[in-house]
C-alpha cells in the first residue's frame, strides 16, 4: 500500500493498543448498558445509542486529531487535559443523582396515599433526551490520547493518518458495542427481587461512581 512505511506498523498499533485501553474505560460502555436495562430498552435500541455516542466521540477525537496533525505540537499542548473526561464526568454525576432522586420521589408517593399511582410504560419512564445527554456527554469527551498518535503521524503521508482514524473509529465503536451487549446479556440474567426494588439507587450510584471515577483518571 502507498501509504506504507516504517513508521505506519508503529503507528497503527499504538493506535490499536490506546483505543483499546481507552474505550474499556466503564462510562463507555457500564453507564449505556444500566441506563438502558433499568429503562426496559430493547438490546438493539441500547446499541443503538451506544453507536451514536460512540461515533460522535469518535468523529470529535478525529476532528482533533486532525487539526493537531495539521498544527503540530503546539495545538496538542495548548489543550487542557482536564477536558477529556469533563462533560462525561458531570453528565454522569446528574444523572445518577436524577435517578437517586427519582427513587425517593416515587418511594415517598408510593407510602402517600393521596397520591394516585399511574404506572409508568415499560421503556419509557425516563424521557429519551436523559440518554441523547448522555451520548452528549460522551461526545464532547475526547480521546486526549489519542492526539500524541497523531502528532508522530503529522510528518507521514494524509493517508496513513486517514488508515490511523478509521482504525480508531472502527476499535472504539467494536469495544464499546461488544461490551454493552454482554453487560446486557449479563443483566438479563439477574432476576433478584432486592436489585429490582432498588434499582433507582443502585443505578444511580453506578453512575455517580463512574463520573467521579472519570476525575481521577490519567
Amino acid at each position: 500500500m502507498g501509504f506504507w512505511n516504517q513508521s505506519a506498523g508503529p503507528l497503527l498499533l499504538g493506535t490499536l493498543s490506546v483505543a483499546t485501553l481507552h474505550a474499556l474505560i466503564p462510562s463507555h460502555w457500564l453507564a449505556f448498558a444500566v441506563v438502558g436495562r433499568s429503562q426496559r430498552w430493547k438490546t438493539s435500541r441500547t446499541l443503538r445509542t451506544v453507536a451514536l455516542a460512540g461515533l460522535g466521540h469518535v468523529l470529535f477525537t478525529t476532528a482533533l486529531g486532525i487539526l493537531v496533525a495539521f498544527a503540530g505540537k503546539a495545538l496538542w499542548k495548548s489543550i487542557p487535559p482536564q477536558i477529556e473526561h469533563l462533560a462525561a464526568g458531570v453528565v454522569l454525576i446528574a444523572l445518577g443523582a436524577y435517578f437517586c432522586f427519582r427513587h425517593h420521589h416515587h418511594a415517598a408517593n408510593d407510602h402517600d396515599p393521596h397520591v394516585e399511582k399511574h404506572a409508568e410504560p415499560a421503556g419509557r419512564r425516563m424521557p429519551t433526551t436523559i440518554m441523547g445527554t448522555l451520548a452528549m456527554g460522551m461526545t464532547l469527551s475526547p480521546c486526549l490520547d489519542l492526539l500524541s498518535i497523531y502528532v508522530a503521524a503529522s510528518t507521514q503521508p494524509w493517508t496513513l493518518i486517514l488508515a490511523v482514524s478509521l482504525l480508531l473509529c472502527s476499535v472504539t465503536l467494536s469495544v464499546m458495542l461488544g461490551l454493552v451487549w454482554l453487560t446486557l446479556k449479563g443483566l438479563d440474567k439477574l432476576r433478584m427481587p432486592w436489585i429490582e426494588r432498588y434499582e433507582g439507587p443502585l443505578v444511580g450510584g453506578t453512575l455517580i461512581l463512574l463520573g467521579l471515577l472519570l476525575f481521577v483518571i490519567k
